[in-house]
Order: structure tokens, then C-alpha cells, then sequence
């Protein structure tokens, strides 16, 4: 996740949302996200456009990302 934080940093803002911190618990509700290793990619309308579960391909979720970008 790391080198795709790099290659939008200034572009696409990141969050993380530790399933450990009750702290996010809301966040991750209202994006529906019950355990660890999900992600999901939400519009600047705040609208999820993206979903995955498990070990990111990278290659997908970037051109997911410049997909975005061109919206």
C-alpha cells in the first residue's frame, strides 16, 4: 500500500482505519468494514466506487485509482 501512497501522494488521500482502534469503529461502519484486510475507494462525492478484500493486486487497484482520477 505504501508504494501506491507515494506514487498519488498529493492526488488521492489515504486513510487507514485500524480494526484495533475503537477510535475508527464508526468510520468503518459506515463503510462497512468488519475486519482486517478490506479497502474500499470512495469518491469526492463520498460515495464508494471500490471494494477489495485480501491481498491487493496492485496493479488493479492502481489503474482503479487513475480511473478515478480522470472522473
Amino acid at each position: 500500500m505504501s508504494g501506491l501512497q507515494d506514487e498519488f501522494a498529493g492526488r488521492i488521500e489515504f486513510v487507514v482505519l485500524d480494526v484495533d482502534n475503537s477510535a475508527h469503529d464508526a468510520k468503518r461502519a459506515e463503510l462497512g468494514l468488519t475486519a482486517q484486510a478490506q479497502y474500499v475507494l470512495v469518491n469526492s462525492a463520498g460515495e464508494i466506487v471500490g471494494r477489495w478484500f485480501g491481498v491487493l493486486n496492485e496493479a488493479n487497484v492502481t489503474s482503479e485509482l487513475e480511473n478515478l482520477l480522470q472522473t
